[in-house]
C-alpha cells in the first residue's frame, strides 16, 4: 500500500454563503494534479489533534496550486465543526504552528470520459454540486481556448437545495448560461436551480421541488393550471435518451436512488449511461 505524501495547504479565503455552508480555497505548497470530478482528502491539525475528511474538488485542474472545496457544516461530524471555529480559521490563515492543513489525493473515478460525445446531464443535490463545478469550469476553459476543436455539446445542470441562499455559485452559473446563449457556439450550458422549501422564501419564483423531481417521469397532472416544473419535466422526458445523453448524479443517497430508478425505466444503464457519486454525512 502506497502512502501519499501530505501537501501543506494555507487557507486563502473562506466565503460563507449561508449559515453552515461555505466555500474554502486553499493555496498549496506544490502542484496538485487531478481530473475534474475527483476528490482530495483534507487533513486538519489543531492543538495536536488531526482529523481527515474527503471533499470533492470544485476548482478547475488548471489551478494547479489551488484547491477549492464547497463544504456543508455537519454539526455531529468530526471535522467540519472545526472549520466553523474562529480560532481554527484564523490559525489556518496565519499559519499558526498549532493549526495547519494539508491535502492528499487525488482519488475517485467520478470523472468525464474523454471519448464521450453525448450531451451531459449533471444532477446535484446540496454540495454534490462541487465535482460538476470542476467539470464545467474545465470544459469552459477548453472551449474558450479552442472553440472549433471540441464536439458540439449541451450541458444541463440541475441543482436542488432547500433554500435560495444555498444555491452556491449561482451567479457564476447563471453568467455562464447567459454567455453560451449569447454566443450561440458549439457549447451550450443550461442551468436549472430548484428549491425544495420555497414556502420559506416568498421571493423565489423559480423551480420548486427536489433535484430528482425534474426527471421524475410519472404521469403529469391532467387538470389545473400549467406549472413550470411540469414543463421542465416534459422537456426532459422528451429529450433524455441513453443514445444521446449521459447522466452524472451526485449528492444525497435519496437523490441518487430516485434518479437511477427513474432513468432505468428509460433504459439507462448504470455506469454506461448513469454515473453516480454518493455523499454521506
Amino acid at each position: 500500500m502506497v502512502t501519499q505524501a501530505k501537501i501543506p495547504a494555507q487557507l486563502d479565503s473562506r466565503i460563507e454563503l449561508s449559515g453552515g455552508l461555505a466555500i474554502f480555497r486553499f493555496i498549496l505548497d506544490r502542484d496538485f494534479v487531478f481530473s475534474p470530478g475527483q476528490y482530495a482528502t483534507l487533513w486538519l491539525t489543531h492543538r495536536s489533534k488531526t482529523l481527515a475528511r474527503p471533499y470533492s474538488i470544485a476548482s478547475s485542474p488548471s489551478e494547479r496550486r489551488v484547491l477549492e472545496f464547497y463544504i456543508n457544516l455537519v454539526k455531529e461530524g468530526e471535522l467540519t465543526p472545526s472549520l466553523w471555529q474562529a480560532e481554527v480559521i484564523d490559525g489556518l490563515r496565519t499559519q499558526n504552528p498549532e493549526t495547519r492543513a494539508a491535502v492528499t489525493g487525488p482519488k475517485g473515478r467520478f470523472v468525464l470520459d474523454p471519448g464521450e460525445a453525448r450531451d451531459l446531464v449533471f444532477i446535484a443535490s446540496g454540495t454534490g454540486l462541487a465535482p460538476f463545478l470542476s467539470m464545467i469550469r474545465k470544459l469552459r476553459e477548453d472551449y474558450r481556448a479552442s472553440p472549433n476543436d471540441l464536439p458540439e455539446r449541451r450541458i444541463y445542470l440541475i441543482h436542488g437545495v432547500s433554500y435560495p441562499s444555498h444555491l452556491g455559485y449561482r451567479e457564476e452559473l447563471e453568467q455562464l448560461a447567459f454567455e453560451t446563449l449569447k454566443d450561440a457556439g458549439r457549447l451550450a450550458f443550461l442551468y436549472f436551480p430548484t428549491i425544495s422549501r420555497p414556502f420559506m422564501d416568498s421571493s423565489w419564483t423559480g423551480l420548486k421541488g427536489r433535484a430528482e423531481t425534474l426527471v421524475d417521469f410519472s404521469p403529469l397532472r391532467k387538470s389545473g393550471p400549467p406549472i413550470l416544473e411540469d414543463s421542465i419535466r416534459s422537456m426532459f422526458y422528451a429529450l433524455l435518451r441513453p443514445e444521446t445523453h449521459v447522466v452524472y448524479v451526485c449528492g444525497y443517497p435519496g437523490t441518487i436512488d430516485r434518479v437511477m430508478g427513474a432513468l432505468r425505466q428509460r433504459r439507462f444503464r448504470l455506469d454506461a449511461d448513469i454515473k453516480r457519486e454518493k455523499y454521506y454525512p
